[in-house]
């Protein structure tokens, strides 16, 4: 019986000259694109003149244990081999950026050639054949070493059995099989140096108005590590964007509005002949649903495997379990405009299953954040709280507008409903605001949300919600208040929470 094989990484950065050869060698060998790099050298200047000198460290996955990015992806096509290391498999990748998402270590991109998922996966195709990867081949002063961690006698086992070795952040229990030795914290730690002003550098691909804006490290720091700053490092790109801060909203209408006509129902403020329950509610669910759908496909780059997510489901994702949940309730309602159709309304019973199966649709993508470990900003624990009453709200808004058509008579209950849980949303976004955040990522993403980059969006946000609140008189023009104030929160919510820089 062969002998086990766990693949590590040691990088000794007392050695690391920053040539980047490493960074070529992948390139060439993997025919990674320009723009995206597998692997790259980052710089960081230590200390002041005249006792300064320059950091580097050697950027990659981190070939965890515990990857965040098998558990995110949907079809499998980031999976963990037998012999520990992290692959990919392009051909079943639908592109959904969830493991990018996930990732800690900000070490996953979408090729743009063929917009699948890829990173550093060891050169597996050389070790398999008994070579040693690009990297190792080529970096001139041996700083970069690959071993089998089980094997007592290989010089990878030693250096981390019986030297100081460091893993990239430690706290998110990853167990990484990539281990620095000599590595300064200033280049470990992605908040330890300063960022400056308006990018780095033109040639270090970094610009005025990239993605990331953050330019200072810890929040509250006067002073940070060593007085660090970064002198180059490469793009930090957000992978969800606006197509997934819509998808959020459509979803809450979309759950919202069945599950307030629901519960009226069964708390008996609503009978089941009304023409509410009947048609409007379902109506409404089904439509946002369809655009949510639309959305999420849309945001793929591979839209036409959507597919697989269902005929390959990876079930930890969980964007397999929103998946299941959004297809069992377009179920509920189409079993409910059947039953419209043909008789005089759905049973009372209907509104059970129905409800539950809004709640699971409104709240699943708390979640489904959570399971992106890299953003410490969504492990908030009132999250799925936020999600409900964030659904609650869009359905009630949505229904105002639709009753003051359908049922002019139950415009007063539905605004009623709607401002309460506009007023709840706002204590809970005050909550997220001011509650002490046990990480500096956290913080740093509450800053970037709340006078940051995204203070427009979130400003607005809580005044239309506020504005919306003011207006009750008005119930039509209040609901679109409080509409647009959620849709601009949730993207101020999303963009913040990927604002940070990971690596």
């Amino acid at each position: 019986m062969p002998e086990p094989v766990q693949w590590g990484k040691v990088i000794d950065q007392t050695r690391c000259i920053g040539c980047h050869a490493c960074s070529t060698a992948c390139k060439s060998e993997n025919a990674v694109p320009i723009g995206v790099n597998r692997t790259y050298v980052k710089y960081v200047d230590i200390g002041k003149f005249p006792a300064a000198r320059r950091a580097f460290q050697v950027t990659r996955c981190n070939q965890c244990e515990h990857p965040p990015c098998v558990e995110a992806c949907p079809t499998t096509a980031m999976y963990r081999r037998p012999d520990g290391i992290v692959d990919f498999d392009k051909s079943i990748c639908i592109g959904c950026k969830a493991c990018i998402a996930a990732c800690p270590y900000d070490a996953i991109f979408i090729n743009p050639e063929d917009h699948s998922a890829e990173k550093c996966n060891f050169c597996a195709h050389r070790l398999e054949v008994g070579l040693e990867p690009a990297c190792v081949v080529v970096c001139p002063t041996e700083a970069i070493m690959i071993g089998n961690l089980k094997d007592p006698e290989s010089r990878v086992a030693q250096f981390v059995n019986r030297d100081v070795v460091a893993v990239r952040r430690p706290e998110k229990e990853t167990l990484p099989k990539l281990f620095y030795k000599g590595a300064h914290q200033a280049t470990l730690d992605p908040l330890a140096a300063q960022r400056p002003e308006g990018g780095i550098f033109m040639w270090s691909e970094q610009g005025q108005g990239l993605p990331h804006e953050v330019i200072s490290g810890h929040p509250g720091q006067a002073n940070n590590v060593a007085a660090a700053m970064l002198a180059y490092d490469v793009p930090h790109r957000a992978p969800w964007g606006l197509p997934v801060s819509a998808y959020i909203w459509t979803k809450a209408i979309a759950a919202g509005s069945y599950l307030v006509v629901a519960s009226l129902v069964l708390l008996g403020q609503l009978d089941t002949t009304s023409v509410l329950w009947k048609w409007t509610a379902p109506l409404l669910s089904a439509l946002f649903l369809a655009i949510t759908f639309i959305l999420l496909v849309a945001d793929l780059e591979h839209p036409s495997r959507f597919y697989m997510i269902l005929t390959r489901p990876q079930w930890r994702s969980w964007i397999v379990r929103g998946t299941v949940i959004l297809t069992g309730f377009s179920l509920v309602l189409g079993i409910h405009l059947l039953g419209s159709l043909i008789g005089k309304g759905p049973p009372r019973g209907l509104a059970i299953i129905g409800a539950l199966f809004a709640i699971a649709s409104g709240t699943y993508t708390a979640w489904l954040f959570a399971q992106a470990k890299a953003r410490d900003l969504w492990q908030s624990p009132i999250l799925p709280l936020q999600h409900l009453v964030a659904s609650v709200l869009a359905g009630a808004s949505a229904l105002v507008i639709a009753a003051a058509f359908a049922a002019p008579d139950l415009v007063p209950l539905l605004t009623t409903i709607a401002a309460a849980a506009t007023a709840f949303h706002l204590i809970l976004i005050a909550a997220e605001v001011f509650t002490p955040h046990p990480t500096a990522h956290a913080r740093l993403a509450v800053r970037e949300m709340v006078s940051g980059k995204y203070r427009i969006e979130f400003g607005a946000g809580v005044i239309l919600q506020l504005l919306g609140l003011a207006n009750i008189p008005f119930p039509a023009e209040a609901a679109v208040l409080m509409l647009l104030g959620l849709l601009l929160y949730e993207h101020a919510y999303v963009g913040a929470g990927q604002a940070v820089p990971l690596a």
